[in-house]
């Protein structure tokens, strides 16, 4: 019985390692020591959305869409781009500003936090079944007078986005979530790099 139990125990455990969220700091963050605020930037470089690139996955969608509907992929297409532009940056940024004494800000700062998303997993929910979005973003620190030099990386693998009350349908929504942790864990790697 105790065998049981404790194989039983081991593969929870197993399990939940191998969904958890790492983490890895290459170079020196005391580089924005002092620094109150820092210019942030969002990439999309070379991203994958699940087994996919980003061109193969939105190029389906769109299709898929616009078979069901004349113009709907178009829309989604809209709508896509829109929340790489503003929502998944504006989640990231509330967490990392509430979370951390560094500050992201639009007016030209001393140094720039470059955030690319190498990994999109979307995720879905459809009420009786449900799986968490995650990405993989890897952040580079430099100074803006030298953006060839990067001081530091920040990588952060398998940031969740799920929502406590379940009401993620939207990709966004469930998305917008697994940049607010990532945003968050930044800022606490960052914070405990500057004491």
């Amino acid at each position: 019985m105790k065998k049981t139990v404790f194989m039983m125990l081991a593969f929870f455990c197993t399990m939940f390692a191998a969904n958890a969220m790492n983490t890895k700091t290459e170079g020196d963050l005391k580089c924005l020591k002092g620094q109150e605020y820092v210019n942030i930037k969002f990439t999309y470089n070379n991203m994958t959305v699940g087994k996919m690139t980003e061109q193969a996955y939105v190029d389906k969608k769109v299709s898929e869409y616009n078979q069901k509907e004349a113009g709907k992929g178009d829309n989604w297409f809209t709508l896509w781009e829109g929340d790489k532009a503003t929502v998944y940056p504006a989640s990231f940024c509330d967490l990392m500003d509430k979370h951390s004494k560094v500050k992201t800000s639009k007016n030209e700062q001393a140094y720039t936090v470059e955030v690319n998303t190498d990994f999109f997993e979307p995720g879905y929910n459809i009420y009786v079944s449900k799986q968490n979005a995650y990405i993989s973003v890897t952040i580079k620190i430099y100074a803006n007078a030298n953006p060839e030099k990067v001081l530091a990386t920040v990588t952060i693998t398998k940031a969740p986005g799920r929502t406590v009350s379940g009401n993620d349908y939207q990709v966004s929504d469930r998305v917008s979530e697994a940049y607010a942790k990532a945003g968050k864990e930044f800022a606490k790697i960052l914070t405990k790099a500057l004491k």
